[in-house]
């Protein structure tokens, strides 16, 4: 198969690795990647020196992963976070799991858009973009309108909310379909299409019960991104456990294909495998070479 996107590494799967952000950089683009995407240690590491390591390689810096409450810290001078994104040339900002309290109910999911279509737009006036990168709480069921201050007012056990979603999707985790209506994820696509963008993560779309196929439907041309990752069932009821690309239950080559069709602009390579951080920039090399040369 011949796909029209681009290929990126999240330099998240390489956290534990010692080497300096630039030298991973080098390490991304040596393994024939065209673009590479940070995560924490971006704000913990000099920019100036990432700038350079980029600059040296010709390597995109296609996106930051980032808190939405660091970013908001941001657009009122409370992180340096827009300077270190100017300073290396990226202007795409990706809030990555939000915390679960936003995925309650539907007046919860509201608020989170509310803040996002606000963040979006101050973002905008300052050159830069907003994507929002999807876990398998975005297809949950929601709780009725209520519950939340009901559980805010009674003593309940820590998680009792993330339960009883999670109880109510886990039936339907072996096979993925349609975006179910009264989730997280149908609420969010209605943001402002103009300024909120998606990075879909196909796992986590996979394990909530959706298949990627689908939620790229949904989401249409609002899907620049998407991250790739894979799994299998594990020991208990809708659970599951990483494994390499490829051998899981998310069938990348219809995926890929629909990512084709969609005009996704990257798709990235995420490996959280209990394997030696080394061996996973060459290993997401070899699953690019072997799916997208079909």
């Amino acid at each position: 198969m011949t796909a029209s996107a681009s290929t990126a590494f999240q330099l998240y799967s390489v956290r534990s690795d010692s080497d300096s952000l630039p030298d991973l950089v080098r390490r991304v683009a040596a393994g024939g990647y065209d673009g590479v995407e940070f995560a924490q240690r971006f704000q913990e590491e000099p920019p100036d020196a990432i700038a350079a390591a980029l600059d040296e390689t010709g390597l995109v810096p296609v996106a930051v992963h980032a808190d939405l409450s660091t970013i908001e810290d941001a657009l009122t001078g409370e992180s340096d976070l827009l300077e270190r994104c100017a300073i290396v040339g990226c202007d795409r900002l990706v809030v990555a799991h939000p915390d679960s309290a936003h995925f309650h109910t539907r007046e919860s999911v509201r608020a989170l858009a509310d803040r996002l279509n606000d963040a979006a737009a101050a973002l905008d006036d300052r050159g830069l973009e907003l994507g929002l990168h999807n876990d398998r709480r975005w297809t949950r069921p929601l709780l009725p309108g209520g519950v939340e201050a009901l559980i805010d007012a009674t003593p309940v056990p820590d998680g009792a909310a993330d339960y009883l979603q999670t109880a109510g999707r886990r039936l339907r985790t072996r096979n993925a379909g349609t975006v179910p209506r009264g989730t997280p994820l149908r609420l969010l696509a209605e943001t402002d299409p103009r300024s909120v963008w998606f990075e879909l993560e196909v796992a986590e779309l996979r394990a909530g019960g959706v298949a990627p196929t689908e939620a790229l439907s949904l989401l249409s041309d609002r899907v620049e991104l998407l991250h790739l990752r894979d799994l299998a069932p594990g020991s208990g009821l809708g659970e599951f456990e990483h494994v390499p690309h490829g051998d899981g239950v998310v069938d990348m080559k219809r995926v890929l294909e629909a990512a084709s069709v969609a005009a996704v602009e990257w798709v990235v390579y995420e490996n959280e495998l209990d394997t030696p951080p080394e061996e996973k920039i060459d290993a997401g090399r070899r699953f690019f070479d072997r799916t997208l040369g079909e």
